[in-house]
């Protein structure tokens, strides 16, 4: 007979996951346009161009049973292996946004097609740490640690950037659940090593991804985790490889090239870049070994924060939920850690540590537990509050709101520059910016408004210098974004200096203009900060001054 408290306690159970993932994917999808292309990803663009176009070739000739010229190495390099410079990681999140370009250029604007993918791991790490959360404590810690995600500036604003990084902290956080669900069904031992075997075609440091495993795993849950370690031995390089064409031809020594291009950039200067850190130039390997903890502590909200040490220091006291949170803690002190290896690379923020912001996340969720359960307890002794109906609930909501409504304003707040965001510890990003950190690198700051800015204000044939930037709006400029007329120059006269306030990039003399007394014909800042500033040197059929022959010194 067909029951339906059943189907009921189903559609509650599932309802809110599903709320949250379309939630989530709606709320980024919509802000997608408020961001600037990223250094990366007019490369990355271009590569997901190639490969799917690989991939339909691939299609065509395989219901021709003609695979010849697709399996042909020069074919797969031209498409998989186009300019390993630019694009020199594995290619999953590539062959997402394609996908998501493919289906959904024709709706919308270009670059949004392609950021969706970023959008959609995103959406999916949302909806996993809600369900993981609340199957380990209930469904208002599941809420609080999925919005958690939300209110963490850098994890927002990298959902919105079509490279590797938030696509490889979704992979390693579904790669770690999929280990705790394998321990006890051999099925989602089988999904661990896809999903492990997709996680290694995204980013080198997944390779690493067994270490924090099987060190909890031995260390508390010994005699469970053979099916979880024979998946990862075989399924997941298997899935690795039939992910990657490039891969299918010499495949070990592709593999070693791909290990030496993983443990080697911190050794190679064109891949080991500067970092701006308290007013003194440092690569990574001369950053004093607190930095990435530091910078951990100073991008993430204090709630956040809080709560996550809150939940790992009272781990001993959650009896239920111990072997889960040690597996967060394991998890999100290693990515940390992982950074102080040799050949590492720490450059950009906290971008190459953001892996270990859901576990952070998670962690918090313990601590809101906690405080939450205490919370309801000292109101049910109140007798103030015994008539009161629904308290728990009532609390919950408080709670949430309580805690997560500071970090939603500053997300609020400083849209779209997330990834200009420092906390309160260190003053805002106005008090990071006077102590001497990075408050800008990746060129998100060239937002659509500040080049529709330009495209009204520059006078006719204007030229300019963007210094670094210059290769950005040359590609703006080739996808008609940016007039015609305007003319770009890296050494010869122009009319106006456009400046990124990249500092660890930016000569003395730059930064003295920047934070001098000149005034800017347009910026863009926040918080008083300039992240975005373009000069008049001299206005078109002027003679060029002095200023307008110099290079960058």
């Amino acid at each position: 007979m067909f029951d339906s408290s059943r189907v009921e306690s189903s559609t509650g159970r599932w309802s809110i996951p599903i709320g949250l993932f379309l939630g989530s994917l709606l709320l980024v999808a919509a802000t997608l346009k408020d961001y600037g292309i990223t250094w990366d990803e007019p490369a990355y663009f271009h590569a997901s161009d190639l490969q799917n176009q690989w991939l339909v070739e691939f299609g065509e000739n395989l219901l021709r049973f003609d695979l010849g010229k697709s399996l042909q190495d020069e074919n797969i390099k031209k498409a998989w292996h186009w300019d390993p410079y630019h694009v020199p990681h594995p290619p999953f999140s590539r062959i997402v946004s394609g996908i998501t370009k493919a289906t959904f250029a024709p709706y919308v604007d270009k670059f949004v097609a392609y950021r969706l993918g970023p959008a959609l791991f995103f959406a999916l790490l949302v909806t996993c740490i809600y369900v993981w959360m609340r199957d380990l404590f209930d469904e208002a810690t599941g809420l609080f640690s999925a919005l958690a995600l939300l209110v963490i500036p850098n994890l927002f604003g990298f959902a919105h950037i079509a490279v590797t990084d938030i696509a490889l902290a979704a992979m390693w956080f579904f790669t770690v659940y999929c280990f705790s669900r394998g321990l006890d069904n051999w099925r989602w031992s089988i999904v661990l090593g896809l999903v492990w075997g997709l996680a290694l075609a995204t980013k080198f440091p997944a390779l690493m991804l067994p270490v924090p495993l099987l060190l909890w795993a031995h260390l508390y849950l010994r005699a469970d985790y053979r099916n979880n370690l024979f998946s990862m031995i075989f399924l997941g390089p298997l899935v690795a490889v039939a992910s990657q064409p490039y891969m299918w031809h010499q495949p070990g020594l592709r593999f070693l090239e791909f290990l030496y291009e993983g443990i080697s950039r911190g050794y190679r200067p064109e891949t080991n870049f500067s970092i701006f850190f308290l007013n003194k130039i440092y690569y990574t390997a001369t950053l004093p070994w607190y930095y990435p903890f530091f910078i951990v502590g100073i991008t993430t909200p204090e709630v956040i924060l809080a709560l996550a040490l809150l939940g790992a220091l009272l781990i001993p006291w959650l009896k239920a939920q111990r072997g889960t949170m040690l597996l967060f803690l394991i998890n999100a002190l290693f990515l940390v850690c992982l950074a102080l290896a040799p050949g590492a690379v720490l450059h950009d923020g906290v971008r190459q540590l953001l892996s270990a912001l859901p576990f952070l996340a998670g962690l918090a969720g313990g601590g809101f537990y906690l405080l939450f359960n205490w919370l309801v307890s000292a109101c049910q002794r109140a007798s103030a509050l015994r008539g009161v109906q629904h308290i728990k609930a009532k609390v919950a909501a408080a709670t949430l709101i309580f805690l997560l409504f500071p970090p939603l304003l500053d997300v609020w707040l400083c849209h779209p520059f997330e990834l200009s965001y420092y906390n309160h510890l260190v003053g805002g990003i106005r008090g990071a910016y006077a102590r001497g950190l990075e408050v800008t690198y990746f060129m998100e700051a060239l937002t659509p408004g500040f080049l529709r800015s330009l495209n009204a204000k520059l006078p006719p044939n204007s030229v300019i210098n963007a210094s670094t930037a210059n290769f950005m709006f040359a590609y703006y400029q080739k996808e008609g974004r940016l007039r015609p007329d305007i003319k770009m120059t890296d050494t010869g006269p122009f009319n106006y200096y456009i400046l990124l306030n990249r500092r660890s990039i930016l000569s003395a003399r730059q930064q003295l203009l920047l934070n001098g007394t000149t005034q800017p014909y347009l910026s863009v800042g926040i918080a008083g900060v300039p992240l975005v500033a373009v000069f008049e040197i001299n206005r078109p059929g002027q003679r060029p001054s002095s200023y307008a022959h110099a290079d960058r010194k």
